[in-house]
C-alpha cells in the first residue's frame, strides 16, 4: 500500500477496519445462520440434502478415511437453497444505517404518499432494517425465519420479485446498504458463511442442548452498526456425522 502512496497511519485504520468488519459482522453472522438452520429441522435437512448431492455430484464424501472436502467456487455457485437461507439471515439480524448527503434541494417520497423536502448540505440517515426487512407487506411473517423465502417455488432460480403497495422493489434487502456505497467486501463475507456452513454441515451433526429455548432477542444497541449481536449463548451439541 505504500507504494501506492497510503500514508502508515491511513494503513493501520485499513487494517482495523478489516478486523472489525471481520469479527464484528461476520462472526456474529455465521452464528445467526446456524443457529436459525439447527432450530429449523425443515431448513437444516434441505440445506444438508443440497450440501450432500453437491458433495456426491463432485465425487466427494465426507466420512472416515475419505480426503478432506475440497469446496471449490462451482460448488458454492451451486447453492440455491444455501443462498437463501443467508439472505434470509441477513434480513432478519443485519441492521446497517445508511446515510447519504443531500447535493440538492430535492424532495424524498415516501411510500404510504408522504412526502420531505430536503435542503442542499441535509443528511439523511435509512434503516432498511425497519423500512424494508421487516415490513410484513413485503416480507409476511417477517420474523419468522423462512429459509426458502428468497427461492422460486419450483426452486429453480433465486426469488427477487418482491413488492410494496402494488410495485415492484429494487431494493428489498440491503444488509450491505445500497447503491455506490454498498459493501466492497460483501462476496467475501458471503462466501465466508456458505463455506462456513456447508463445511459444518458436511461433517458434523447438530443438536440444541434445550429445543425448546426460544432463539435470544437481539441487541439492540448494535442498531445501525450491522450485524446485530444476541443478547445470550445458546448451548447445543455436536458430533461426527461418521
Amino acid at each position: 500500500m505504500a507504494e501506492q502512496g497510503v500514508e502508515q497511519g491511513m494503513q493501520s485504520r485499513y487494517m482495523f477496519l478489516l478486523l472489525w468488519a471481520s469479527q464484528g459482522n461476520t462472526g456474529p453472522s455465521a452464528f445467526w445462520l446456524l443457529l436459525y438452520l439447527i432450530s429449523s429441522p425443515k431448513a437444516l435437512g434441505a440445506v444438508r440434502a443440497e450440501v450432500d448431492r453437491i458433495l456426491r455430484e463432485t465425487g466427494q464424501e465426507a466420512k472416515a478415511g475419505a480426503p478432506p472436502i475440497e469446496l471449490t467456487r462451482d460448488m458454492l455457485l451451486r447453492t440455491l437453497v444455501l443462498d437463501s437461507a443467508v439472505d434470509e439471515s441477513l434480513r432478519m439480524t443485519a441492521a446497517p444505517m445508511l446515510v447519504r448527503a443531500v447535493l440538492e434541494d430535492t424532495s424524498l417520497q415516501m411510500a404510504d404518499g408522504r412526502e420531505y423536502w430536503l435542503r442542499k448540505g441535509d443528511r439523511v440517515a435509512l434503516f432498511p432494517y425497519l423500512s424494508a426487512h421487516m415490513d410484513p407487506e413485503i416480507h409476511p411473517q417477517p420474523h419468522t425465519f423462512q429459509f426458502d423465502r428468497f427461492l422460486q417455488a419450483d426452486g429453480s432460480s433465486r426469488k427477487t420479485d418482491f413488492y410494496k403497495g402494488g410495485k415492484r422493489l429494487k431494493y428489498y434487502n440491503m444488509p450491505w446498504g445500497a447503491g455506490v456505497s454498498m459493501c466492497p467486501g460483501r462476496f467475501f463475507a458471503v462466501n465466508e458463511l456458505k463455506q462456513f456452513v456447508f463445511l459444518m454441515l458436511s461433517y458434523f451433526e447438530f443438536e440444541l442442548v434445550n429445543p425448546e429455548e426460544e432463539i435470544p432477542p437481539i441487541d439492540c444497541s448494535r442498531w445501525a452498526l450491522g450485524t446485530i449481536h444476541p443478547t445470550r449463548d445458546i448451548q447445543f451439541k455436536y458430533r461426527l456425522r461418521f
